[in-house]
């Protein structure tokens, strides 16, 4: 199947398949928004109730919306939060809506449809993911059927309130059950949404429950509708659903690799903690350009970690980014090369590397 080409947004369009670094409050993590600017990243992605607690509304409409608050040019897509139910102790599940509680603060928030769609506007994000309800994984029947019911009737609402200047994408519930997922697919795109995201992936079952979902799923989704699936950003995985039919992707697979000491390379994963990089004094990666590869070697890298050099984590991170947009290039571009810099990330080649979503 072949993907979209583009994504016209508020700030401009974006090239399809589409990765999506994730910036929960606004910022990428130990990466200053004028570096992100200068390595013209496209889209970040947010979480709506997260940036609700902090900074809170009040100071985002103050700067006319997260682009205004944070610096970045380009364009934010932001999650209503759901996908949080996961962590059972932080929330509550209710017939029309969710009850938030911050693990820092204790603050608490109450969602609904319609204060998601709320929030959402004020934020002033290109892209707003509708409010839905993703069980955990191992639940039973009846609770995926709920999550069914509850998703459309949620979307219903939110589908049904427009903001200026921002697209609004339906989330396609259903577990891991084929007739739910045909029934979640029929009532969302029955919707009037720009966008579909497959919901309730990712979330700690085998890959193969994976791939029997997404096959069974993107077929039901019209192929003028970008399609999302959220939490997977591993160059394996991007190459494989790319070619099933995804559009977009997000994932902290890169940031948050970095910041534990794994830069990602066309040769797969490097762990810069690994002790025979003492007397590497060659760049992470021969023929990149980043700030990283282009002063430093791996030697004054592995320095620094080891001195807890904060230098360190922003250093990192600013390389996983450029070696996914580089990554990216070769999806859109150059599927061949792609795939051979994808077969480098393996989990059984590298069971160290961090591929989950939370973090």
């Amino acid at each position: 199947m072949q993907a979209r080409a583009e994504l016209d947004l508020s700030r401009g369009k974006v090239e399809l398949p589409l990765f999506l670094p994730v910036a929960t409050r606004g910022f990428v993590k130990a990466t200053p928004m004028q570096k992100i600017n200068e390595m013209n990243i496209k889209a970040l992605i947010s979480n709506s109730v997260h940036l609700t607690i902090s900074p809170g509304l009040e100071t985002l409409e103050k700067t006319e919306g997260i682009n205004g608050y944070t610096g970045f040019k380009g364009s934010y897509f932001t999650d209503s939060g759901g996908f949080q139910i996961l962590r059972k102790e932080l929330v509550k599940v209710e017939r029309d809506g969710i009850l938030f509680r911050d693990r820092k603060s204790g603050k608490a928030i109450r969602v609904t449809p319609e204060v998601s769609s709320e929030i959402q506007s004020k934020i002033r994000s290109d892209v707003a993911m509708m409010l839905d309800d993703c069980p955990p994984y191992g639940a039973e029947t009846k609770r995926y059927s709920q999550s069914v019911k509850r998703t459309y009737e949620w979307g219903k609402i939110f589908s049904s309130l427009k903001a200026h200047n921002q697209k609004r994408f339906g989330i396609i519930q259903g577990g891991f059950e084929g007739e739910l997922r045909s029934e979640s697919a029929r009532l969302m795109t029955s919707l009037e949404f720009d966008g579909f995201a497959i919901g309730g992936l990712k979330i700690g079952e085998p890959k193969e429950f994976t791939d029997r979902v997404l096959a069974k799923t993107i077929p039901l989704i019209p192929k003028e509708y970008p399609v999302y699936l959220m939490g997977v950003g591993d160059p394996l995985s991007i190459v494989e659903y790319t070619k099933a039919g995804i559009d977009i992707f997000d994932s902290t697979y890169p940031t948050r690799n970095a910041r534990h000491g794994f830069a990602l390379t066309n040769g797969g994963p490097v762990n810069l903690k690994n002790a025979k990089h003492s007397n590497d004094f060659q760049p992470i990666e021969s023929g990149c350009s980043c700030e990283t590869c282009t002063f430093y070697d791996k030697s004054m890298l592995r320095e620094l970690h080891k001195n807890e050099d904060p230098s360190f984590q922003y250093l990192m991170t600013i390389h996983n980014l450029d070696f996914m947009q580089r990554f990216m290039e070769s999806v859109r571009n150059d599927t061949e090369k792609a795939w051979s810099i994808a077969k480098n990330f393996s989990k059984v080649n590298n069971s160290e590397v961090n591929y989950d979503k939370v973090g």
